[in-house]
């Protein structure tokens, strides 16, 4: 069969898929559109372009093979948030085949295996993006992915955790306990809240916590986030830390069923002290967890690059006495000619901008007053994008806990 011939019959075939959905399931045009275009996107640029096969020649080893390799490395823009959306738009494709007498039972059912589990493919995006380009064994490791042999890391979820011992010892309980930290108590409120619902359905786009309980979590919390009515998980900067760090410190997984589980490191968790719990909080956010993650899904900008300097704003509040009002802006410039070694204004100021616009100001900020490391205040009449991103900061202050904390972050770098 011809190519031309080939795209006729799969543009036909389409077509009469979309009729279907809307005509005798009744679901909408523009959610039949997306499955269509989500199967057509599969079959010109895969199967045609890649394979040479059909749509009715489809096999299990296709959809794992396209979704576990080719569409994360070929696609532009393409995330781990696609798979679900995906998957369903394969079933109901493929059943829709199967209804007609276009594919045999065996057939759907070899295809139905391959979309049972979200979770391998999900796995396959996040091991290749945690690929080093610039590592000396990058071939090595892009082998391993490729071939699907990269190391599976077994948890034991009875381990003891580690706390780091330097920062641990640069301050006190009494330093903890006259400070203005919420993070441990929040933390707190916002475990028992999952183990309450273990097992609670996950959204199918992120895998995040659903709305309904999203809002649930922000009125436990000390200071509740004014959230719009079509929040998400990812709009609640508490609660969308909590979960990243939670999921570092493997206090829950989500299953292949798209559950979100607890596992024996809760109860292990809550026996440390309020101190040592501070502490992986901590350390899970400024050294765990990559920042990307406490962003929104998809919202760009340089997130390993400012983590990557976070030692440079250690050093900036380190140099800051407790209490003490500091213009944002300003001793970022400073900072920025220290760190660059220059008198040039202009040269510091560009140099910490990333700082300024980026997942620092606007999630890492957040997160260190929560901690009771620093507070600060926004600028009047930010526009409403900045708002939105929690952007535009004008002052901030560092506190005497903030202070020994910064003091020895700059020591580790």
């Amino acid at each position: 069969m011809t190519r031309r011939r080939l795209e006729k019959k799969t543009e036909k075939l389409i077509k009469h898929f979309y009729n279907h959905l809307t005509i005798e399931k009744g679901i909408s045009k523009e959610t039949a559109s997306e499955h269509a275009e989500r199967i057509s996107f599969f079959a010109f640029h895969y199967l045609t372009g890649y394979e040479g096969k059909s749509l009715l020649e489809v096999t299990g080893i296709d959809i794992e093979d396209y979704l576990g390799n080719w569409y994360i490395r070929k696609v532009w823009g393409s995330g781990k948030s696609d798979v679900r959306h995906i998957l369903v738009a394969f079933k109901k494709f493929f059943k829709f085949l199967h209804e007609n007498g276009k594919i045999s039972k065996e057939k759907l059912e070899d295809i139905l295996s391959a979309c049972e589990d979200p979770q391998q493919y999900i796995r396959r995006f996040e091991t290749y993006l945690e690929l080093d380009p610039e590592s000396e064994t990058w071939d090595e490791d892009f082998e391993r992915w490729f071939m699907g042999q990269e190391e599976e890391i077994e948890v034991n979820y009875e381990q003891p955790f580690e706390v780091n011992e330097e920062i641990n010892g640069s301050f006190s309980k009494e330093d903890l306990k006259s400070s203005k930290a919420s993070a441990v108590r929040d933390f707190q409120m916002f475990l028992n809240y999952i183990s309450e619902n273990n097992g609670m359905k996950l959204t199918a786009a992120s895998s995040f916590i659903g709305r309904k309980h999203v809002f649930a979590l922000n009125e436990l919390m000390s200071s509740p986030e004014e959230l719009k009515s079509t929040a998400n998980q990812p709009d609640s900067r508490t609660i969308h830390l909590f979960y990243n760090i939670s999921i570092t410190l493997d206090l829950f997984v989500v299953s292949a069923k798209n559950t979100l589980v607890i596992t024996p490191r809760i109860d292990i968790f809550k026996t440390l002290s309020l101190k040592e719990q501070f502490m992986l909080l901590f350390d899970a956010m400024w050294n765990g967890t990559r920042w990307e993650k406490f962003l929104q899904p998809y919202s760009g900008g340089r997130p390993e690059y400012v983590q990557a300097r976070r030692w440079d704003m250690a050093f900036l509040f380190s140099e800051c006495e407790p209490g003490e009002t500091c213009l944002f802006k300003e001793q970022l410039k400073e900072a920025g000619m220290e760190l660059e070694n220059t008198e040039d204004e202009l040269e510091g100021y560009w140099a910490m901008t990333e700082f300024i616009l980026s997942v620092f100001a606007e999630r890492i900020m957040p997160a260190l007053k929560l901690f009771g490391l620093l507070d600060f205040g926004y600028e009047k009449d930010r526009d409403e994008y900045f708002v939105r991103h929690g952007l535009g900061i004008e002052w901030f202050s560092v506190t005497n806990l903030g202070k020994k904390i910064f003091e020895v972050l700059v020591q580790e770098a």
